[in-house]
């Protein structure tokens, strides 16, 4: 993980909180780790953000440069499989112009340079509008549940 990538981790993390969301930064942690074995050639991969709430979770991809875009769209289709909600965070200056993300289910944040975040594609949030979200891409619901309790649990450990 990038040093510079941190910077835009805990303004990420407070919106989540204002959507409602217990959230957590473990992109700087080892001791989370989600396993991707059966999806993918690598034992376990590390979310930078993650959250839940009502048993839906939410992960965020950051990244710091536009260059490394299409690795963290690779990132973020991997975790949509198992979280309902899941974007990609850029600062303001290195945002991109995708809308094809909104077809596809993902989100994207823009963090301005005084913090502010802004969610230039947004997801649904209303049960009976997530359909967009899953049309193409469903969740294993199994594995998101399995997810939101990791989460509940350490969030619980950090009280």
């Amino acid at each position: 993980m990038r040093e510079s990538q941190k910077t835009i981790y805990e303004p990420v993390r407070l919106w989540l909180e204002k959507k409602g969301f217990k959230a957590l930064i473990t992109g700087d942690r080892k001791e989370f780790v989600i396993s991707i074995s059966d999806l993918y050639s690598m034992s376990y991969m590390i979310p930078d953000i993650i959250g839940v709430k009502d048993n839906k979770v939410a992960i965020v991809e950051v990244e710091k440069d536009k260059k490394r875009f299409f690795d963290a769209l690779g990132r973020c289709m991997l975790w949509r499989r198992m979280a309902t909600f899941v974007y990609l965070a850029f600062p303001e200056k290195e945002a991109v112009s995708a809308p094809f993300l909104r077809s596809i289910g993902l989100g994207l944040l823009e963090v301005d340079e005084n913090n502010a975040v802004k969610e230039s594609i947004e997801l649904p949030y209303e049960s009976g509008k997530l359909f967009r979200i899953m049309e193409l891409h469903p969740t294993d619901y199994k594995r998101e549940i399995k997810l939101a309790e990791q989460i509940k649990e350490m969030k619980n450990n950090e009280a």
